[in-house]
């Protein structure tokens, strides 16, 4: 059988859902064994549910219901067992807090937290003492703070990491992972809405770059990276992309139409032969431009705009050549 690849969301779902069912097990059969029945159907309630949870995840790799689905147990499993058994039962409160911000957004984790302690010390109001009732909001409020920021930080760290392995960490563009990405969804668009829909790209390539290396140094090279990757940048609107292909080479994907993006191309290639680099460096650059064709993949389109290139550097370098059709 293939190995299908879970993400995260997937793999916390699944896992808290079996742990759940798994751990609440050996109580429903204390449970029947002692005849609590009330009980003893808030358990069985419990697992189907977390089973039920783990299976659909499993078989359709959706997590939007389960995630809700399993954080309104989780509430009811912790207010439920206190209602039926009493203040003894004020420990199934915090892994209840706990599942709740690992499986929902913190800021919605953190309502439906406060909403839990809320009504589960309602229900113990009366039957433990003001002692008591302070232990109980003081520990609930310190679980919730540190599952918060535990939560909080988790995201953004998720957030930092996505962003850095789709950007080259050298000049900032996208690297050659998001390329692809984009490419592939770019084709698969041009497919589905031909031919209103027009897209073209551009291979940039450094004239002789590796000299610079060479008599420079690299830091100089790397500096000079840097300041292309942003001359071209700034050049580029909103419907225009800029990877770094690898090494000298950057990939530009523009959404538009042929004559627009021969009119980039040309930008590009004078702004940086105008601009003055590093140690009165002058950098020229050769431009391959490639027009999709309709039912080629990318792999093939991205093939024209590097043989289009390497005409260009053929025929003196410094120039921008158009890829056939």
């Amino acid at each position: 059988m293939k190995y299908q690849k879970r993400s995260s969301e997937e793999q916390i779902v699944m896992s808290i859902s079996a742990a759940g069912a798994l751990c609440i097990l050996p109580f429903l059969i204390i449970r029947i064994y002692n005849q609590d029945w009330y009980i003893a159907l808030l358990n069985f309630t419990t697992i189907a549910i977390t089973s039920g949870l783990f299976a659909y995840v499993y078989l359709t790799k959706r997590t939007l219901l389960a995630r809700w689905l399993l954080s309104i147990t989780c509430m009811f499993i912790a207010s439920g067992t206190i209602w039926l058994k009493g203040p003894d039962q004020i420990v199934w409160t915090y892994p209840a807090i706990i599942c709740l911000f690992f499986i929902l957004p913190p800021n919605i984790a953190a309502l439906l937290s406060a909403f839990t302690v809320t009504l589960i010390g309602f229900l113990l109001f009366s039957e433990i003492s003001l002692l008591d009732n302070v232990r109980f909001y003081f520990s609930s409020l310190i679980t919730f703070i540190f599952s918060y920021a535990f939560s909080d930080r988790m995201l953004y760290q998720q957030a930092q990491l996505l962003i850095l392995s789709y950007k080259d960490p050298l000049t900032g563009a996208g690297n050659r992972r998001a390329m692809e990405e984009q490419l592939i969804s770019s084709v698969q668009f041009q497919r589905q809405q031909p031919p209103q829909s027009k897209a073209c790209l551009l291979l940039i390539d450094l004239d002789e770059f590796k000299k610079i290396n060479t008599q420079q140094g690299h830091a100089c090279g790397d500096n000079i990276l840097v300041q292309t990757a942003a001359l071209i940048e700034h050049l580029l609107s909103s419907e225009q992309h800029l990877f770094r292909f690898g090494g000298e080479e950057f990939v530009v994907l523009a959404n538009n139409d042929l004559e627009q993006t021969i009119n980039l191309a040309e930008n590009i290639r004078e702004t940086i032969n105008d601009f003055q680099f590093e140690k009165d460096i002058h950098l020229t650059v050769s431009i391959g431009l490639a027009e999709y064709q309709f039912d080629e993949t990318s792999f093939e389109w991205l093939g024209r705009a590097d043989t289009a290139m390497h005409q260009a550097k053929a025929a003196g370098r410094d120039l921008c050549c158009l890829a056939a059709s």
